[in-house]
């Protein structure tokens, strides 16, 4: 199987060429980056109709897409934006196939930004960073993905360790942190969600 990962932001590039190696074991897959979220979307609907053709051809029947967002705040209609391309062009998607039913589009919001993902698995940024201590975490909520500026309380986590008080270093934190994430563990339920929709992409192409 071939995966095509379309993504609004470096960072999220960073954190899943670590990533994919063990969530997508025995497959290929290419990252397309786009210049925000915007340009992705005002895209995405001839993107789609293109996704479909080359999936009519010979030798392009293992293609899938899968597209990851940002929520920041409006992830209900994002999500309904994503949903929408896929069904104008005749694309099924995890969410409107039926359970055990092959689809082609997997669409995924990090709630309310990528960095959730890494606050809900404190163990992974202590690795990363071994001078960040459970101290550093006090005060956050149990549920990251409740967190609407994820990436500045990751970053003030980093720096009450004495760590990037030059400035944000988003793709070197996605670089470092998520080679340590551990889904069992982590408590996004934005990044579970994931991580079932290409195990759940995997198995049906099995």
């Amino acid at each position: 199987m071939q995966v095509d990962f379309l993504l609004e932001e470096e960072s999220a590039a960073a954190a899943l060429r670590q990533l994919l190696p063990r969530l997508l074991p025995g497959h290929t897959w290419r990252l397309r980056v786009f210049e925000g979220c915007r340009d992705l979307l005002d895209q995405l609907p001839q993107l789609a109709q293109g996704y479909r053709r080359r999936m009519q051809q010979p030798g392009q029947q293992d293609l899938r897409i899968v597209v990851v967002l940002d929520a920041d705040g409006i992830g209900s209609r994002r999500l309904q934006q994503l949903e929408s391309c896929a069904a104008a062009a005749s694309l099924v998607t995890w969410q409107s196939a039926g359970p055990g039913a092959p689809f082609q589009v997997l669409n995924c919001l990090a709630v309310q930004e990528l960095e959730a993902w890494f606050l809900g698995d404190p163990a992974a940024i202590q690795a990363a960073y071994p001078r960040v201590h459970p101290k550093h975490f006090k005060g956050l909520p149990p549920d990251p993905d409740t967190i609407a500026d994820a990436w500045e309380t990751l970053w003030r986590v980093l720096q009450k360790a004495g760590l990037f008080r030059a400035g944000k270093a988003k793709v070197t934190w996605a670089t470092a942190i998520a080679p340590h994430l551990k889904p069992s563990r982590n408590c996004s339920v934005s990044f579970g969600y994931f991580c079932q929709g290409l195990a759940a992409l995997t198995a049906i192409s099995a």
